[in-house]
């Protein structure tokens, strides 16, 4: 039985029964990117998929409230406070999986194994734009600064004529809920996100963290090189990968028998 909330400061979503999950979202998206994994697997596992804030239905920042990775950090540790929640497993998805890494970090004690899916690591992204030095270079912040009716437009007018060709790779569901939650996506949170991941370099915390870990990347990924998934199973003591082959940045849209197969098999 699927029950949403948004009485704390997150929205969220609870689906399952068993051993509690934390699925945390990637870059401009939401919680509903899980709901093929959480129903699939709700015998097994009970599910808390959250909105990050600004994104999905959680609230949005105000005025120009600046949201780094360390505050979407800081509020999970938070919602995981006030619903009691340790739980047995973390799944992050690209943005979500640098956050997984964080607060395996900053929390040891939180969670006994990850799941780490086209995850950021070193904060490389971007394919055919270098986006890491757009967005770390001295003029970076005036940017972010005065791109928010470059982003408007995105929303509006670039995403909902694009949204088919640019995931060309999925079938019409999952480029559907894209495209809504690209749209629904505040301009803070999707600016300072992009800004921050591009800031942070998780590599030398990776040998500290002693979880059990599953890196799942897809070897045609554009959106996050492969090589920062491939580093984390290397450089994670306790870690395995599983690279799909012909697969890009959505794998649990694009090969799903095969991701949910994995993920039950780690939960498990």
């Amino acid at each position: 039985m699927l029950v949403t909330h948004s009485i704390s400061s997150l929205h969220y979503t609870i689906l399952g029964d068993g051993p509690d999950v934390l699925l945390i979202h990637g870059w401009a998206s939401s919680g509903q990117m899980w709901s093929r994994l959480s129903r699939d697997l709700q015998a097994d596992a009970r599910f808390w998929a959250v909105d990050l804030y600004g994104f999905g239905q959680s609230p949005r920042p105000q005025g120009d409230e600046p949201i780094h990775i360390e505050h979407h950090a800081e509020r999970l540790l938070d919602f995981c406070e006030q619903h009691q929640l340790q739980p047995k497993l973390i799944i992050g998805h690209s943005m979500g999986g640098m956050l997984a890494l964080k607060l395996a970090t900053l929390r040891a004690d939180l969670t006994e194994r990850l799941v780490l899916m086209s995850p950021v690591v070193t904060g490389r992204y971007g394919f055919m734009v270098d986006l890491n030095k757009l967005f770390t270079g001295e003029w970076a912040n005036f940017a972010l600064a005065k791109s928010k009716p470059f982003w408007l437009l995105s929303q509006n007018i670039l995403m909902p004529l694009l949204g088919g060709p640019t995931h060309w790779y999925l079938d019409q569901e999952a480029t559907a809920r894209i495209v809504q939650d690209y749209q629904r996506a505040s301009w803070q949170a999707s600016a300072y996100a992009l800004a921050s991941i591009a800031r942070q370099n998780l590599e030398p915390h990776l040998p500290h963290i002693q979880h059990p870990a599953l890196v799942i990347v897809g070897s045609n990924d554009t959106t996050v090189p492969p090589d920062e998934g491939r580093l984390a199973a290397h450089r994670l003591p306790n870690a395995q990968l599983l690279e799909l082959p012909g697969i890009h940045h959505q794998p649990l849209d694009e090969s799903p028998q095969q991701v949910v197969g994995a993920v039950r098999e780690f939960l498990q």
